[in-house]
């Protein structure tokens, strides 16, 4: 072969290569298929055939915010024109897993699951999709097989929680820190506390409380109060929702521990009004579950009619604290009355 064809030759694979190497570089990325959907990103659902039914299930009713949203979602379903059936866990994700494998069986083409456990609920969340059926998500994260997902940004929240804390200690001092894993949201403002710690290293966590349900005030006192007699300067404890708080309020007051600060989430009545009463408690919030509950009604419609859905919705939520704490209190109060 000659020198000039072998140079020819040479100059031809080099340009074949480059033209792969460009395409290969401009072919987008793939996300694995099992990771939750971008906001923007849509799922194209078959219409549903016949009337709707919708199922609403919710793991528990303790906390304020999960009774206003049960009761709401069910009118508001309702209202719509849709046959509900509603289901309490009582706190079982082994029970909520039931509830719905129930709803399934009576019928229901849409399940709208509240405030569940991601992983207990994996596999009955994926069998009601094989067969067809709409899983909505309510603060009870991303679970395969959803067709969207409503959530607070709990990364934020738990941001905007621990940091009020932080700089109400000067950025420096001992804390007491609470959580489990058992729910979404509480995971995430627990991986929150851990970052802020990293960062803020002159706050020195001396005890972590694991609490639970049932019985999350309880655990939250117990686990307080001894730690509160093993180490009595800490300055704040860093509550992942108000049923905690509470139980860490009740604590501090027992053992007379005036001057250390707590943060909650829900906007539970006695929260609230240690709040305005500038006693331990500095702040919680609430999600706007009027909106959130419409835009769920409006996701439904659109399953039922085979629209485009978006996945993710993000649930606005407000912080309280002393400066608007009243206008809350009001709110609820209004509410209670009307149970």
């Amino acid at each position: 072969m000659s020198r000039k064809r072998r140079i020819l030759i040479m100059l031809v694979v080099l340009i074949l290569s480059m033209g792969v190497l460009t395409a290969c570089q401009s072919e987008p990325p793939v996300a694995p298929a099992d990771n939750p959907q971008e906001s923007d990103e849509v799922i194209s659902p078959k219409a549903i055939d016949g009337d709707i039914t919708v199922g609403v299930s919710i793991n528990a009713l303790d906390a304020i915010n999960n009774r206003q949203v049960f009761e709401m979602m069910q009118k508001k379903v309702a209202d719509a024109g849709y046959e509900c059936i509603a289901t309490n866990a009582n706190g079982t994700a082994v029970q909520q897993s039931t509830d719905i494998e129930n709803l399934v069986q009576q019928g229901c083409n849409v399940i709208v699951v509240l405030n569940g456990d991601t992983d207990g609920l994996t596999n009955a969340v994926k069998e009601a999709a094989d067969k067809g059926v709409h899983v909505i998500s309510v603060e009870s994260g991303y679970i395969p097989g959803i067709s969207a997902y409503f959530a607070k940004n709990d990364f934020a929240l738990g941001a905007a929680m621990y940091m009020m804390l932080a700089g109400e200690m000067g950025y420096e001092g001992e804390i007491i820190a609470t959580g489990h894993n058992d729910h979404p949201a509480i995971r995430a403002r627990v991986n929150i506390q851990e970052a802020m710690l990293k960062e803020y290293t002159k706050i020195k966590l001396v005890n972590r409380v694991t609490t639970g349900y049932p019985g999350t005030t309880e655990l939250a006192y117990n686990g307080v109060e001894s730690a509160l007699q093993q180490n009595p300067d800490v300055k704040s404890i860093w509550c992942t929702f108000d049923l905690e708080a509470i139980g860490a309020a009740q604590a501090c007051e027992a053992l007379g521990k005036k001057d250390i600060k707590i943060v909650g989430a829900d906007g539970e009545i006695d929260v609230l009004r240690m709040i305005k009463d500038e006693k331990y408690i500095v702040a919680t919030s609430v999600a706007d579950l009027e909106a959130t509950t419409d835009d769920v009604i409006d996701t439904i419609a659109a399953l039922g009619h085979g629209e485009d859905v978006k996945m993710f919705h993000e649930m606005p939520f407000i912080m309280i604290t002393k400066d608007n704490v009243d206008e809350w209190i009001e709110r609820t109060e209004n509410y209670l009355k009307n149970k």
